[in-house]
């Protein structure tokens, strides 16, 4: 068995301290007599692993590197979606290079141009928009620039190319008989803003039980702020055959969301009332039987970028 010399450490101190004094105006090689630029390496070149950067649910992640900077750092701790908004430089080093890699299962944000402060510097993305990494091992590497005074991205991957649509689908049968304004049931939507504008969707469709002529409202607040949307008022339109009256009523409405804060949490629901006109019976109520009758009943509140 061949035994592999150490290099002397006198070796290794005057190649440091020659790489150090010729670094303006020479060029180095490692494994090659004849480097062809400022540092040549013939051979591959390890970047060591730091420590993991556990991090917490939401939004508001800075990275805080350590003392002595790595290039290379596993992301745990969160347990639900996440972003990061800014990471620390070390003092002066233009074209520091950082590989954040996601260990765990959940969707890690990169947020764009959140300004920062001494060497917490922000994130400048691609398409000046939040760039979302999917899935257990998506990785993104960045690299400092000192004229933005931020890092920029240059390599990445597990990125959705597509902006996220979130959505909830009413499940169950509903039948709403208030006349003010009230929830209905399962139809909250909370989701993360990706940009400052988002448009705002509610469509469906049904019947009534007893109703002969009506109109059916429905509208959208904004639980975060309290606030009202908008919404719709729609006339019952009703068949009357030898069978009895058959009322149907369908809605669409959709309006831009504003004024929202990228990477903030919001939550949205869906409301309605029953304004009857002419009653046919004793028991009045507009129907959504989205579980019994799906074919022709439904109710969706969407929002997307």
């Amino acid at each position: 068995m061949t035994t592999r010399k150490a290099t002397p450490t006198y070796l290794l101190c005057f190649f440091i301290m020659f790489f150090l004094h010729n670094k303006n105006y020479a060029q180095v090689g490692i494994g090659t007599t004849d480097p062809k630029t400022a540092l040549d390496i013939n051979g591959a070149l390890s970047l060591r692993e730091g420590p993991n950067l556990i991090l917490s649910n939401g939004n508001s992640n800075d990275i805080l590197l350590n003392s002595t900077p790595y290039s290379f750092y596993r992301i745990t701790g969160p347990t639900a979606n996440f972003g990061v908004r800014r990471i620390t430089s070390t003092a002066n080093a233009d074209g520091q290079l950082v590989t954040l890699v996601n260990f765990t299962d959940k969707k890690m944000t990169i947020r764009h141009n959140v300004g920062g402060t001494s060497n917490v510097k922000k994130i400048f993305c691609p398409s000046e928009s939040d760039m979302v990494i999917s899935g257990k091992y998506a990785s993104i590497t960045l690299q400092y620039n000192s004229t933005l005074s931020g890092w920029v991205v240059v390599n990445r991957n597990g990125i959705e190319e597509k902006p996220t649509i979130d959505s909830v689908t009413l499940e169950s049968d509903y039948n709403l008989t208030s006349p003010g304004f009230s929830d209905i049931p399962g139809m909250s939507l909370t989701f993360i803003a990706q940009k400052s504008s988002m448009l705002v969707f509610l469509t469906g469709s049904g019947g009534s039980t007893d109703i002969a002529s009506g109109i059916g409202d429905f509208r959208i607040r904004n639980t975060t702020t309290g606030t009202i949307l908008g919404g719709t008022h729609e006339k019952l339109t009703t068949f009357d055959d030898v069978y009895g009256i058959n009322p149907a009523w369908s809605i669409s409405f959709s309006k831009l969301l504003t004024g929202l804060t990228v990477g903030a949490s919001y939550t949205i629901n869906a409301q309605a009332l029953l304004d009857v006109t002419v009653l046919a019976g004793p028991s009045p109520a507009l129907d959504i039987n989205a579980a019994t009758e799906t074919s022709h009943h439904h109710l969706t509140l969407s929002v997307l970028p």
